[in-house]
């Protein structure tokens, strides 16, 4: 008898109580029940490509939607090669636009075979300036058809301060403008920004459906979006911005269970796992707090320290670790690295299993240990849970950070850290079972528009026989 039939013959008439071992199949219904064709709008550098790649990763990652972004850009750059000038994008310029035109048309027909592959419902992001009415008319005459529903994202960044600063990351990172000097970038992006500015039209068409986007999402107004895929469209905007700053990312110091190969539990850090919590403290102070490097050190610049902010766990092995770091107030008030804790940032559940080692599951249970080996991003431990399961709680987490502009330190477990790692480096979310998070290390995410910038901090080296890897969840 299979697992799923002995819960079935023992469970009758009785609430589930996921007393065995579960495995997710795929479901009949989706997130998103109808097919979407989102389009960016606005001039280039108004934050347009960051938008569109963090949604569609946000829906693919946390929402399991089939998504893909058609970038107009990167197809003018396989038509016609990167090293083209701001003279390209000039409206007068008969022949180059109307080269313009039929690269977004051969772009607008991928789109209409994505949208087209399969019974599953899907969401494409068309990534452009599409700053006329005419542009927009074009691309609900392609794109409405087959009952696809269109809605239009419009980006405008009017603060000169928040434009400057994003304008220098975009050209940094702008495949256009790769081995140019910095003077030759702004100028020849300034000419092209003025280009499209020619014949720039906001929306504002009553008819359609929109959002816009100013400033950072500090304005946003809403036209004609109703029902639930575009309300979760919009909670997403709603707490998302362009301006980029780090995320470190650091697991709990060895904890007893480490030290004895045991899953889960709630056990306190080691002798070496205070070590670790002792170089955390002062990795954040000099790295975090001040924004320098070790050669800070002997300055205490606490009192200047920005407005960082500090996540843990719930469980007592993150708050041990996390309790040397310093907490210094603001002249506003502000508590910098004030401690939140999340009990959406407690580690995968194990369920039954809580408290033993994997070679007494392997030994105790074998089907179960056999059907986790299998599928680890799906398997349901006894009682406990799944990856998907920790990917879905770890969500509002996620939205919530995403809103801040400060530096953010989370302390937490392997699992949790593998699912935020794997969400931002653009991974698959397969990948989140088996990235590599070790102990006694500080990773650093800085997001941008067109990449996620990663570097690593090995604080501590265990002093004793102990391996600096615990059991992988």
């Amino acid at each position: 008898m299979s697992a799923s039939e002995e819960t079935k013959s023992k469970g009758a008439n009785k609430p589930i109580t996921n007393e065995f071992p579960q495995a997710y199949n795929e479901p009949d219904s989706y997130f998103c029940e109808e097919t979407y064709a989102l389009c960016m709008v606005g001039l280039p550098g108004m934050g347009k490509t960051f938008v569109a790649q963090r949604l569609a990763r946000w829906l693919e990652f946390f929402h399991d939607a089939t998504v893909k972004v058609f970038n107009l850009g990167n197809a003018r750059r396989k038509a016609v090669g990167s090293k083209v000038s701001s003279e390209f994008f000039d409206p007068s310029k008969h022949g180059n636009q109307e080269m313009y035109k039929k690269i977004r048309s051969n772009v607008i027909q991928e789109i209409k075979e994505f949208l087209v592959a399969d019974k599953r419902p899907r969401i494409a992001i068309y990534d452009a300036c599409s700053h006329t009415k005419e542009t927009r008319r074009y691309l609900e005459q392609e794109l409405g058809k087959k009952n696809t529903k269109i809605i239009f994202i419009e980006c405008i960044v009017n603060d000169k301060t928040v434009l400057k600063e994003y304008l220098a990351d975009v050209q940094k990172d702008m495949p256009d403008y790769k081995g140019l000097d910095d003077a030759q970038t702004r100028l020849d992006y300034a000419k092209r920004i003025e280009h499209f500015r020619k014949r720039y039209e906001p929306l504002d068409d009553e008819a359609k459906s929109w959002i816009k986007l100013v400033d950072n999402a500090e304005q946003l107004t809403l036209n004609r979006i109703s029902g639930f895929f575009p309300g979760q469209i919009v909670n997403f905007l709603m707490n998302l911005h362009t301006v980029p700053r780090p995320i470190y990312l650091s697991r709990h110091g060895q904890s007893q269970y480490n030290a004895l190969g045991k899953i889960g539990g709630d056990s306190g850090l080691t002798q070496e796992g205070i070590k670790y919590a002792k170089a955390l403290a002062l990795f954040v102070k000099d790295h975090v707090l001040t924004g320098g490097g070790r050669e800070n050190k002997e300055k205490d610049q606490c009192e200047n320290a920005a407005h960082a902010r500090l996540y843990t766990s719930t469980l007592r092995r993150t708050n041990e670790t996390a309790q040397f770091i310093q907490h210094p107030v603001q002249a506003d008030g502000w508590v910098t690295m004030r401690k939140r804790q999340w009990r959406a940032l407690d580690e995968l559940f194990a369920g039954v299993f809580d408290g033993m080692t994997y070679k007494e599951i392997a030994e105790k249970c074998p089907e179960a240990y056999a059907m986790r080996k299998k599928n680890k991003l799906s398997y349901r431990y006894p009682r406990g849970e799944s990856y998907l399961d920790v990917i879905k709680r770890v969500e509002q987490v996620m939205l919530h950070m995403q809103r801040h502009k400060d530096p953010v330190v989370i302390v937490a477990h392997q699992a949790i850290l593998r699912v935020i790692y794997t969400y931002f480096m653009g991974l698959p979310r397969e990948d989140a079972t088996k990235t590599a998070i070790p102990l006694n290390t500080v990773i650093k995410l800085t997001p941008y528009a067109y990449n996620t910038k990663e570097e690593r901090f090995i604080l501590h080296k265990m002093s004793t026989g102990d391996t600096d890897e615990a059991p992988s969840h």
